[in-house]
Protein backbone atom coordinates (compact mmCIF):
# COMPACT_ATOMS: atom_id res chain seq x y z
CA UNK A 1 0.00 0.00 0.00
CA UNK A 2 0.67 3.21 -0.52
CA UNK A 3 2.80 5.40 2.29
CA UNK A 4 2.38 8.93 1.97
CA UNK A 5 4.30 11.92 2.68
CA UNK A 6 5.57 15.67 1.82
CA UNK A 7 7.12 15.44 -1.13
CA UNK A 8 8.73 18.37 -3.57
CA UNK A 9 5.17 19.37 -5.38
CA UNK A 10 4.57 20.46 -8.49
CA UNK A 11 2.41 23.22 -6.82
CA UNK A 12 1.19 24.83 -9.92
CA UNK A 13 -0.10 21.67 -11.75
CA UNK A 14 -1.87 21.03 -8.85
CA UNK A 15 -3.50 24.29 -8.78
CA UNK A 16 -4.56 24.05 -12.29
CA UNK A 17 -5.73 20.71 -12.06
CA UNK A 18 -7.90 21.49 -8.47
CA UNK A 19 -9.19 24.70 -10.19
CA UNK A 20 -10.08 22.34 -13.44
CA UNK A 21 -12.39 19.73 -11.40
CA UNK A 22 -15.51 20.54 -11.07
CA UNK A 23 -15.81 20.15 -6.85
CA UNK A 24 -13.12 23.54 -6.48
CA UNK A 25 -14.36 25.09 -10.14
CA UNK A 26 -15.22 29.01 -9.59
CA UNK A 27 -13.69 29.63 -6.04
CA UNK A 28 -11.16 31.98 -5.55
CA UNK A 29 -7.87 31.49 -6.29
CA UNK A 30 -6.45 32.14 -2.67
CA UNK A 31 -8.82 29.00 -1.57
CA UNK A 32 -7.53 26.90 -4.02
CA UNK A 33 -3.83 27.84 -3.36
CA UNK A 34 -4.96 26.82 0.14
CA UNK A 35 -6.10 23.81 -0.88
CA UNK A 36 -2.90 22.86 -3.09
CA UNK A 37 -0.95 23.93 -0.16
CA UNK A 38 -2.82 20.43 1.72
CA UNK A 39 -1.83 18.59 -1.11
CA UNK A 40 1.26 15.88 -0.75
CA UNK A 41 2.74 13.81 -3.10
CA UNK A 42 3.40 9.73 -4.35
CA UNK A 43 4.84 7.21 -7.00
CA UNK A 44 3.18 4.25 -7.67
CA UNK A 45 5.21 1.05 -9.33
CA UNK A 46 2.32 -0.51 -12.01
CA UNK A 47 0.08 -3.02 -10.31
CA UNK A 48 0.61 -1.17 -7.30
CA UNK A 49 -2.86 -1.02 -5.10
CA UNK A 50 -3.86 2.39 -3.54
CA UNK A 51 -6.90 1.18 -1.90
CA UNK A 52 -9.30 -1.58 -2.08
CA UNK A 53 -12.88 -2.03 -1.83
CA UNK A 54 -14.33 -0.54 2.11
CA UNK A 55 -10.90 0.97 2.57
CA UNK A 56 -11.47 4.51 4.89
CA UNK A 57 -12.86 6.93 2.20
CA UNK A 58 -10.09 9.31 3.55
CA UNK A 59 -8.59 11.42 1.00
CA UNK A 60 -9.18 12.98 -2.35
CA UNK A 61 -6.75 11.83 -4.85
CA UNK A 62 -5.38 12.88 -8.59
CA UNK A 63 -3.36 11.76 -11.32
CA UNK A 64 -0.41 13.99 -12.07
CA UNK A 65 1.42 11.03 -14.16
CA UNK A 66 -0.08 8.00 -15.44
CA UNK A 67 -3.13 6.00 -15.16
CA UNK A 68 -5.22 4.85 -12.16
CA UNK A 69 -7.73 1.65 -12.73
CA UNK A 70 -10.79 1.66 -10.95
CA UNK A 71 -12.43 -1.98 -10.52
CA UNK A 72 -14.11 -4.49 -9.06
CA UNK A 73 -14.03 -8.03 -8.33
CA UNK A 74 -17.03 -10.35 -9.97
CA UNK A 75 -18.53 -12.96 -8.40
CA UNK A 76 -16.32 -15.28 -10.54
CA UNK A 77 -13.30 -13.70 -9.50
CA UNK A 78 -12.59 -11.85 -12.23
CA UNK A 79 -11.52 -7.70 -12.03
CA UNK A 80 -14.39 -5.78 -14.10
CA UNK A 81 -12.68 -2.75 -14.51
CA UNK A 82 -15.26 0.28 -13.73
CA UNK A 83 -13.31 3.33 -15.15
CA UNK A 84 -9.60 4.61 -16.03
CA UNK A 85 -8.44 8.20 -14.20
CA UNK A 86 -6.08 9.85 -16.34
CA UNK A 87 -3.45 12.34 -15.88
CA UNK A 88 -4.75 15.99 -14.83
CA UNK A 89 -8.07 13.82 -13.33
CA UNK A 90 -8.79 13.78 -9.72
CA UNK A 91 -11.55 10.91 -8.38
CA UNK A 92 -12.68 10.12 -4.47
CA UNK A 93 -14.22 13.67 -4.22
CA UNK A 94 -17.42 12.06 -2.44
CA UNK A 95 -15.07 10.48 0.16
CA UNK A 96 -13.78 13.54 0.88
CA UNK A 97 -17.15 14.85 1.47
CA UNK A 98 -18.27 11.77 3.66
CA UNK A 99 -15.60 9.62 4.72
CA UNK A 100 -17.52 6.51 3.76
CA UNK A 101 -15.68 3.12 2.74
CA UNK A 102 -14.44 2.79 -0.81
CA UNK A 103 -16.32 1.50 -3.17
CA UNK A 104 -13.91 -0.36 -5.66
CA UNK A 105 -10.46 -0.96 -5.98
CA UNK A 106 -7.90 1.74 -7.07
CA UNK A 107 -4.67 0.20 -8.91
CA UNK A 108 -1.69 1.85 -10.98
CA UNK A 109 -2.14 0.90 -14.31
CA UNK A 110 1.09 2.38 -15.34
CA UNK A 111 4.11 3.75 -13.05
CA UNK A 112 1.88 7.05 -11.39
CA UNK A 113 2.61 10.34 -9.97
CA UNK A 114 -0.26 11.16 -7.64
CA UNK A 115 -1.21 13.75 -5.29
CA UNK A 116 -3.32 13.40 -1.87
CA UNK A 117 -5.84 15.57 -0.33
CA UNK A 118 -6.31 14.25 3.19
CA UNK A 119 -9.91 15.08 4.30
CA UNK A 120 -8.75 15.26 7.82
CA UNK A 121 -6.62 18.71 6.17
CA UNK A 122 -9.54 19.23 3.94
CA UNK A 123 -12.56 19.40 6.90
CA UNK A 124 -10.43 21.14 9.16
CA UNK A 125 -9.82 23.80 6.60
CA UNK A 126 -13.24 23.79 5.76
CA UNK A 127 -14.71 24.64 9.22
CA UNK A 128 -12.35 27.81 8.90
CA UNK A 129 -13.46 29.20 5.10
CA UNK A 130 -17.02 30.15 4.98
CA UNK A 131 -16.34 30.47 0.80
CA UNK A 132 -15.40 27.15 0.49
CA UNK A 133 -18.84 25.63 3.09
CA UNK A 134 -21.30 28.11 0.68
CA UNK A 135 -19.64 26.68 -2.66
CA UNK A 136 -19.84 23.05 -1.70
CA UNK A 137 -23.58 23.70 0.18
CA UNK A 138 -24.54 25.24 -3.61
CA UNK A 139 -22.90 22.16 -5.15
CA UNK A 140 -24.35 19.82 -3.34
CA UNK A 141 -27.45 21.53 -4.18
CA UNK A 142 -26.95 21.50 -7.83
CA UNK A 143 -26.15 18.06 -7.91
CA UNK A 144 -29.29 17.43 -6.04
CA UNK A 145 -31.22 19.44 -8.20
CA UNK A 146 -29.51 17.70 -11.54
CA UNK A 147 -30.39 14.33 -9.95
CA UNK A 148 -34.34 14.88 -10.00
CA UNK A 149 -33.96 16.39 -13.54
CA UNK A 150 -32.83 12.95 -14.43
CA UNK A 151 -35.58 11.25 -12.95
CA UNK A 152 -37.73 13.43 -14.95
CA UNK A 153 -35.90 12.22 -18.10
CA UNK A 154 -35.53 9.02 -17.39
CA UNK A 155 -39.55 8.88 -17.02
CA UNK A 156 -40.60 11.41 -20.73
CA UNK A 157 -37.01 10.90 -22.61
CA UNK A 158 -36.16 7.76 -24.57
CA UNK A 159 -32.02 6.67 -24.61
CA UNK A 160 -30.48 8.83 -27.10
CA UNK A 161 -32.51 12.41 -26.05
CA UNK A 162 -31.29 11.27 -22.57
CA UNK A 163 -27.68 10.69 -23.71
CA UNK A 164 -27.81 14.22 -26.03
CA UNK A 165 -28.93 16.17 -23.22
CA UNK A 166 -26.19 14.63 -20.98
CA UNK A 167 -23.63 15.59 -23.17
CA UNK A 168 -24.73 18.73 -23.95
CA UNK A 169 -24.93 18.96 -20.20
CA UNK A 170 -21.60 18.28 -19.39
CA UNK A 171 -20.38 20.67 -22.50
CA UNK A 172 -21.99 24.04 -20.58
CA UNK A 173 -22.08 26.89 -22.94
CA UNK A 174 -18.73 26.05 -24.70
CA UNK A 175 -20.57 23.37 -27.08
CA UNK A 176 -21.79 26.46 -29.60
CA UNK A 177 -17.68 27.44 -30.03
CA UNK A 178 -16.81 24.59 -31.89
CA UNK A 179 -15.69 21.44 -31.09
CA UNK A 180 -15.55 20.08 -27.11
CA UNK A 181 -13.80 17.57 -26.21
CA UNK A 182 -15.62 16.05 -23.00
CA UNK A 183 -13.50 13.50 -20.62
CA UNK A 184 -16.05 10.71 -20.14
CA UNK A 185 -15.68 7.25 -20.94
CA UNK A 186 -18.76 5.37 -22.22
CA UNK A 187 -19.02 3.26 -18.95
CA UNK A 188 -19.14 6.75 -16.90
CA UNK A 189 -21.71 7.83 -19.36
CA UNK A 190 -23.87 4.69 -18.38
CA UNK A 191 -23.51 5.15 -15.19
CA UNK A 192 -24.88 8.34 -15.37
CA UNK A 193 -27.65 7.01 -17.87
CA UNK A 194 -28.50 4.11 -15.86
CA UNK A 195 -27.85 2.06 -19.05
CA UNK A 196 -24.98 -0.06 -20.46
CA UNK A 197 -22.43 0.72 -22.25
CA UNK A 198 -23.17 -1.28 -24.64
CA UNK A 199 -26.26 0.66 -25.50
CA UNK A 200 -24.50 4.04 -24.73
CA UNK A 201 -21.75 2.67 -27.63
CA UNK A 202 -24.57 1.73 -30.37
CA UNK A 203 -25.91 5.96 -30.06
CA UNK A 204 -22.27 7.30 -29.97
CA UNK A 205 -21.08 5.03 -32.70
CA UNK A 206 -24.34 6.23 -34.91
CA UNK A 207 -23.17 9.49 -34.25
CA UNK A 208 -20.12 9.35 -34.82
CA UNK A 209 -21.23 8.00 -38.47
CA UNK A 210 -23.09 11.27 -38.94
CA UNK A 211 -20.14 13.15 -37.97
CA UNK A 212 -21.87 14.66 -34.87
CA UNK A 213 -19.22 13.32 -32.39
CA UNK A 214 -15.84 11.91 -32.74
CA UNK A 215 -14.84 9.44 -29.76
CA UNK A 216 -11.68 8.12 -28.30
CA UNK A 217 -10.61 6.40 -25.33
CA UNK A 218 -12.31 8.30 -22.33
CA UNK A 219 -13.38 10.74 -24.88
CA UNK A 220 -16.55 12.02 -26.21
CA UNK A 221 -16.24 15.25 -28.69
CA UNK A 222 -19.35 16.98 -29.70
CA UNK A 223 -18.76 18.56 -33.65
CA UNK A 224 -22.31 19.25 -34.33
CA UNK A 225 -24.18 20.34 -31.27
CA UNK A 226 -27.15 21.55 -32.81
CA UNK A 227 -27.77 17.84 -33.65
CA UNK A 228 -27.83 17.12 -30.75
CA UNK A 229 -30.32 19.40 -29.26
CA UNK A 230 -32.33 18.61 -32.22
CA UNK A 231 -32.59 14.87 -30.60
CA UNK A 232 -34.27 16.24 -27.48
CA UNK A 233 -36.35 18.77 -29.07
CA UNK A 234 -37.76 15.65 -31.04
CA UNK A 235 -38.41 13.32 -28.38
CA UNK A 236 -39.91 16.21 -26.32
CA UNK A 237 -42.20 16.65 -29.40
CA UNK A 238 -42.78 12.99 -30.59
Amino acid sequence: RAVWRGAAMPENRIREMLANTGLFRDLASEVVDRIAGLATTRSLSADQILFSKGDPGDALYGVLEGEIRISAGSPGGKEVVLNTINAGEFFGEIALLDGQPRTADATAAVDCELVRISRADFIRYMESEPRLSTHLLELLCHRVRATSEMVEDSAFLALPARLAKRLLGLAGDSADDGPVELRVSQHQLGQLMDSSREAINRNLQAWRREGWVELSRNRVTILDAEALRDIVEEDLEA
